[in-house]
C-alpha cells in the first residue's frame, strides 16, 4: 500500500485577539469601584475647599514712589524709558535753569580770581619777608658780635685790676711809714679796677636783650607784614567764595533726579522742554521691593476683612504665600462690579506680604485670595 503525504494543519487565527480576552467579571468590577472612589475623593476634596474658603481675586501692585523737582526749572534731558528697571541712585531726569547756570558760572569766575589775587599776595609776601628777615638776621649776627667783644673786654679788664691791686699792695708793703696809708692806697686800687668791669658787664646785658628783641620781631614778621599787605584778606575772601561755591553745585546736583530705590519706571508725565514747579511730580516709580494686592471684596463684607485679617494666597504658577490685611484706604470709591447689577460694588483692600518672600510676578498679575470661613 502506498503511503500519501499528508499537508500539516495550521491553526486557525482569530482575527480580534483583544476581543477574545475575556477580562474576569469581578476585576471590572473593582476598576469601576476604584474608578468611582478617585472622582469621589476629588470631589470630597473640592466641595471640602469650597466650603473651608472663600475666594477673592486680588492684583499684585507696587508701591509708587513719586519723583518731584526740588526747584523750579525746565526738563532738559529723559535718560530712561516707561517700563525699564533702574538702581538706586540711577539719573533718571536732568534739569537745567537758566538763571542758576548764571549764577553759577559768575561765582566759578569769582573764585578764579581771588585764587589769583591770592597766589600773587603770598608771592609779594615771600618776596617782602625774604628781605625783611635779612635786615633782622643781620642785626642779630652784629648784635651777637657785639656781646661777644663786650664779654672779652670784661674778662681783660678783670685780669689788669687783679694785677694791679697786686703791684699796689707790694708798695704799700715797702712803705712802713704808717699803716693807714696802707690801707687807703688798697681801697683806691680796687675802685679803679672794678668800674671798668661793670660797664662792660651791662654791654653784654645790653646786647642780649636786643637779640631777644630781633628775635621775636623775627617770628611775628610774617603775620605782621601778611595783615599789612591784606593777604589774610584775600585768602579770607576766597575761602567764604569757595564755600558759596560749593553751596552752588550741591544745588546743581539737585537738577539731576535719581531713583531713590530700585523698580520700575513709570509714565511721565513731562517732557523734554516742560516747565516744573517746585515739589511738581514727573515720573513714578514702582518699587519692586515692597509689592502688595489690591484686594476686590464686596462692600457688604468689608467688617470680615478688618485690618489685621490673615488670608492665603495662591499665585500663577501654583506657588502659595500669605498675605495680611493692612488698611482699606478711605479715598478708594466703589467699584462696579462686572455682569452685576449696579447695587452691587466691591471694595478694594491692601495685603500685605506675610511670612514667605513672594514669587517674582509680573505687576497685574491676578492673585487668588482664600480666606476661611
Amino acid at each position: 500500500m502506498q503511503l500519501v503525504p499528508v499537508a500539516p494543519v495550521e491553526p486557525i487565527q482569530s482575527p480580534n485577539p483583544v476581543a477574545d480576552f475575556k477580562v474576569p467579571p469581578n476585576r471590572r468590577r473593582v476598576v469601576w469601584l476604584s474608578l468611582l472612589s478617585l472622582v469621589a475623593g476629588l470631589a470630597a476634596t473640592l466641595w471640602f475647599e469650597h466650603v473651608r474658603y472663600e475666594r477673592f481675586t486680588g492684583y499684585l501692585q507696587a508701591r509708587l514712589r513719586t519723583v518731584t523737582a526740588t526747584r523750579e526749572a525746565q526738563v532738559a534731558q529723559v535718560l530712561v524709558s516707561p517700563g525699564t528697571a533702574v538702581m538706586a541712585g540711577q539719573p533718571l531726569v536732568r534739569l537745567k535753569d537758566a538763571a542758576f547756570e548764571q549764577q553759577l558760572e559768575t561765582k566759578q569766575r569769582e573764585v578764579e580770581s581771588l585764587e589769583i589775587e591770592a597766589s600773587r599776595s603770598q608771592a609779594a609776601l615771600e618776596v617782602e619777608l625774604e628781605w625783611r628777615r635779612k635786615d633782622i638776621l643781620k642785626e642779630i649776627f652784629d648784635a651777637r658780635m657785639k656781646g661777644t667783644q663786650a664779654s672779652r673786654k670784661g674778662s681783660g679788664a678783670a685780669g689788669i685790676g687783679a694785677s694791679g691791686r697786686g703791684g699796689w699792695g707790694t708798695a704799700a708793703g715797702s712803705d712802713a711809714r704808717t699803716s693807714i696809708q696802707q690801707t687807703s692806697g688798697d681801697q683806691a686800687a680796687k675802685d679803679v679796677a672794678g668800674e671798668p668791669s661793670k660797664l662792660m658787664l651791662t654791654d653784654v646785658e645790653l646786647c642780649a636783650q636786643h637779640i631777644d628783641e630781633l628775635e621775636r620781631l623775627n617770628r611775628e614778621l610774617p603775620d605782621k607784614i601778611s595783615r599789612s599787605m591784606g593777604v589774610d584778606l584775600a585768602k579770607a575772601r576766597l575761602a567764604h567764595a569757595r564755600v558759596e561755591l560749593a553751596r552752588l553745585q550741591s544745588q546743581k546736583r539737585e537738577l539731576t533726579l535719581v531713583a531713590e530705590t530700585s523698580g520700575m519706571v513709570g509714565v511721565f508725565n513731562k517732557e523734554v522742554g516742560d516747565h516744573v514747579l517746585p515739589h511738581e511730580p514727573i515720573v513714578q516709580l514702582l518699587d519692586e521691593e515692597q509689592p502688595y494686592l489690591l484686594l476686590q471684596i464686596p462692600s457688604s463684607r468689608i467688617s470680615d476683612f478688618a485690618p489685621g485679617t490673615l488670608v492665603d494666597l495662591y499665585f500663577p504658577g501654583g506657588h502659595l504665600g500669605q498675605g495680611r490685611v493692612e488698611e482699606i484706604p478711605p479715598q478708594t470709591s466703589p467699584i462696579p462690579t462686572p455682569g452685576a447689577s449696579s447695587s452691587d460694588t466691591v471694595i478694594t483692600a491692601h495685603i500685605e506680604p506675610v511670612g514667605a518672600l513672594w514669587p517674582n510676578l509680573p505687576f497685574g498679575s491676578e492673585v487668588e485670595v482664600r480666606r476661611k470661613r
